[in-house]
């Protein structure tokens, strides 16, 4: 893994040296497929962030989902837009209707694409048919790359014609400084971003990195990934029924690798990152986790043929179910085990002293792997000393505050699964986004 990071680099620096012939003649073309429902607050900034990426054969789609306030009109009037008769549709995946399109005058490859409301995956299959290069990367409009994310996490398609996706780091954007790079601070006044970026650490960071590392990808984040497009288009993109859609497509692209007999994978790399901005709000921290959740639930469920499989190798035997456990077995065990253990302190089978006594255990054991996650991360990540310190903090409070926050939105999500009707379709929802200026 170090002799290939260390290629990385190198190739890296030759695709940033303009008068490097690598940098002449072998930079990957490659789409970016935006969606867009609402994104007024946020949609200028996160374009911008594209517009200074260092890469030099780069299409950029900004697919409006039929927004209801100016996100459209935003874009048209900051980006110089006008509209133009037609793109030529490459693909045949059904999505609802395409209205229009429209190009920057100041930036020919920025393209808005305008079409009728049909959720997020339906916006993504929009980008899907109308791309027209081997590769293309989805990005949430709330999110925005450093510098040198997309040639970072394109340089492994150098290495290895087997790869058909890549999966880059997400960072909880905590700061106003953080979306225009002039600041890596974590430290916020907002203690629940803060709570979302150790969060992160653990779940993103460090859990994918291990999976991908024994070829067990099970989820590449809809909030920042790339793919080869012949891939997508072959197994007709995203399912428009599924609200945990990145990791559907993650899977059902594993699924036909394995059942066509192919020698592809998928990965993740960790020094390709994009920020985003995370809920700032319990309500809306709930939202998204409980709906988080469903999708996890129904992806699940419709791939159960995979677990424990040994025809999908190590997605089948290690990848899914380390994902079932610490998603829904612990989640699970922990629900009962609380409720068990108010039971038998106040029926006497066991006194208040024992009951905290296993509190206590428990919570230090989840302690210590979080200290050791913050060690191991600061390695990896540029993450100032008070940082540090400040994530140590949260660490230490996250068992009495955070944790039960996500705990009530997994249940949540859980329940609505489990009693929703079997006829009516899960809705993403809206959470309210804030502009980058007005974050702490």
């Amino acid at each position: 893994m170090k002799k290939v990071k260390s290629d990385r680099i190198i190739l890296s620096d030759n695709l940033l040296d303009s008068n490097s012939s690598i940098s002449r003649h072998n930079t990957l073309p490659l789409t970016v497929v935006i969606p867009a429902y609402n994104e007024k607050e946020t949609i200028i900034q996160s374009v911008n962030s594209f517009i200074q990426q260092n890469y030099k054969d780069l299409t950029l789609y900004i697919v409006n989902d039929g927004s209801k306030d100016y996100t459209m009109d935003v874009c048209i009037n900051e980006l110089n837009m006008k509209k133009i008769d037609f793109l030529e549709k490459i693909g045949s995946i059904a999505t609802e209707k395409v209205l229009g399109f429209y190009q920057s005058e100041e930036h020919p490859n920025i393209y808005l694409i305008n079409k009728v409301n049909g959720g997020k995956s339906d916006a993504l299959n929009v980008g899907i048919n109308y791309a027209r290069t081997p590769y293309i990367s989805f990005v949430d409009a709330d999110s925005f790359l450093e510098k040198n994310a997309l040639l970072t996490l394109m340089t492994p398609f150098y290495f290895s014609d087997d790869i058909v996706s890549i999966g880059g780091l997400i960072r909880p954007m905590t700061r106003k400084e953080n979306f225009a790079q002039r600041s890596i601070k974590v430290r916020t006044w907002n203690l629940l971003t803060g709570f979302q970026y150790l969060e992160y650490l653990r779940s993103v960071l460090v859990f994918r990195s291990s999976l991908s590392n024994i070829d067990s990808t099970v989820i590449i984040s809809g909030a920042f990934g790339v793919y080869k497009l012949d891939m997508l288009r072959e197994i007709n993109g995203y399912d428009t029924h599924s609200i945990g859609e990145d990791f559907d497509l993650t899977l059902g692209i594993r699924k036909y690798i394995d059942d066509h007999n192919l020698s592809s994978k998928q990965i993740f790399i960790y020094d390709s990152v994009c920020w985003t901005q995370p809920p700032s709000t319990v309500g809306d921290l709930v939202k998204q986790r409980s709906r988080w959740q469903i999708g996890f639930l129904q992806t699940i469920f419709k791939y159960r043929k995979m677990i424990f499989n040994k025809h999908y190798k190590n997605v089948g035997i290690i990848g899914l179910p380390l994902f079932i456990f610490t998603e829904i077995i612990s989640f699970f065990m922990e629900t009962i085990g609380l409720g068990l253990g108010i039971y038998f302190v106040a029926v006497s089978v066991v006194t208040w002293k024992e009951a905290v006594f296993v509190f206590l255990l428990s919570y230090f054991i989840n302690l210590f792997f979080t200290f050791t996650v913050i060690a191991q991360n600061t390695k990896i990540q540029r993450i100032y000393y008070l940082d540090r310190i400040y994530l140590l903090f949260l660490a230490i409070i996250e068992a009495f505050s955070y944790h039960w926050i996500s705990l009530y939105a997994k249940l949540l999500g859980t329940l609505k699964f489990l009693f929703t009707s079997k006829g009516k379709k899960h809705e993403w929802g809206e959470i309210k986004r804030n502009s980058p200026d007005n974050l702490v």
